[in-house]
């Protein structure tokens, strides 16, 4: 069965301090038997409930299957800001859809020097792109309208938007930028609103 293109993000936007949480079974090997074990131990989350907890590691899971082996190595020497920004690249990387949302909204918005965003300006897109994909176009009007809300949490908690106005994140060194050319995931520079002068620098 051919896996779908889109998948809907309908909750949790970066999964900051899920990540964070978890960051100690991430930088192991055997990472999916140990966080099937965390939802029922419950050693790192400090989630209430079983189903709740079971519930955030599905989606983990599913973020972190395609990801290197020394992704968490990587985050592990990251500051907090920098950790965001790789919390956004395995969003981009898992659901298309806010890859679309990022090059073809963002990121044209940026090049046309229009610094608004808001709801309406995704939606609009969301409905162009539900007109001409099964998949998308047989989401429900409030999943659609949730997929839209999370990636401007995304946004936000990224520091790409701040006050409905579009921003780069702050500054970081080459070496950070550097790594995603490592991984052959340089896309994700631009993504990133990156000028080409700013992407040609990185080594």
């Amino acid at each position: 069965m051919k896996s779908p293109k889109y998948i809907a993000i309908t909750s949790g936007a970066l999964l900051i301090n899920e990540f964070e949480q978890l960051l100690p079974i991430l930088s192991q090997p055997g990472i999916h038997e140990a966080l099937l074990l965390e939802s029922k131990e419950n050693r790192y989350m400090k989630v209430k409930t079983e189903a709740a907890r079971t519930r955030i590691i599905t989606e983990i899971k599913r973020r972190i299957s395609h990801l290197p082996n020394e992704f968490w190595n990587f985050y592990s020497t990251c500051n907090f800001d920098q950790r965001r920004i790789l919390l956004f690249f395995i969003v981009l990387k898992n659901y298309e859809v806010t890859k679309d949302f990022q090059f073809e909204i963002v990121l044209q918005k940026w090049k046309r020097l229009e610094t608004s965003l808001d709801t309406l300006d995704l939606k609009m897109r969301m409905d162009e792109l539900a007109s001409k994909n099964e998949e998308i176009g047989s989401w429900s009007e409030s999943t659609q309208l949730k997929v839209v809300t999370v990636f401007l949490r995304c946004l936000r908690e990224t520091g790409f938007l701040k006050d409905g106005k579009l921003t780069k994140p702050a500054n970081q060194p080459s070496w950070f930028w550097g790594y995603f050319h490592q991984i052959d995931e340089a896309w994700f520079l631009e993504a990133c609103l990156l000028s080409k002068n700013e992407r040609e620098q990185i080594v």
